[in-house]
């Protein structure tokens, strides 16, 4: 039996992360079975189930790899150069999150499911933790720039729950409301950032 590269295992996962992202997008994710995910994966079960033994242990890997791939974005927010204010960093993020074909409906989903599935729930809580730490350091870089005579630390901790808000209301309203919400979304956000 040839050894299998890490290489092809990052894309095997990959690919049945994708699957599964787009059955859950389709049915929602009570109604995903594992068999529905090997089918749209056009693999057979036991491949499927060489990387992944159940439907939750899947999402949460493509949780977990969706969201590293977002964290990449924060983390350049309040980086080296030129820290962009809040109005235009913030609602850069939220447009590119709206642009992944999974958001937001999957990730709604995928929060309700969290609220009752200790596992999930586990992995959801460390992503948002993460999410507001970098959201924190970006509002603190941001603070330093432009309120230098104020406490930027304790300020950007204070704002940083409700900016994750903001982000996790677009999610929940285009989710409901549809993309006809999007627009006028982002420009209330846009206007209440401005503030900060």
């Amino acid at each position: 039996m040839p050894k299998v590269s890490e290489k092809h295992r990052v894309a095997m996962r990959e690919r049945i992360q994708q699957a599964a992202l787009a059955c859950v997008a389709e049915k929602g994710f009570s109604n995903v079975s594992m068999g529905d995910i090997i089918a749209e994966a056009g693999l057979s079960a036991g491949a499927v189930y060489v990387y992944y033994r159940s439907k939750e242990e899947l999402i949460v890997d493509a949780g977990q790899r969706v969201f590293a791939e977002r964290m990449a974005a924060l983390e350049g927010l309040g980086g080296e150069g030129a820290v962009l204010p809040p109005e235009q960093a913030i609602v850069e993020l939220m447009t590119g999150l709206m642009q992944m074909d999974f958001f937001p409906g999957v990730a709604v989903q995928v929060w309700g499911e969290a609220v009752r599935n200790d596992r999930m729930g586990e992995v959801a809580r460390s992503i948002l933790a993460q999410i507001r730490g970098h959201i924190e350091t970006y509002l603190e870089a941001w603070l330093r720039v432009s309120r230098p005579a104020e406490d930027a630390q304790g300020k950007a901790r204070l704002l940083a729950p409700a900016v994750m808000g903001l982000i996790q209301g677009c999610a929940v309203q285009c989710a409901l409301a549809g993309e006809d919400v999007e627009a006028a979304y982002l420009e209330s956000a846009r206007t209440l950032l401005a503030g900060i």
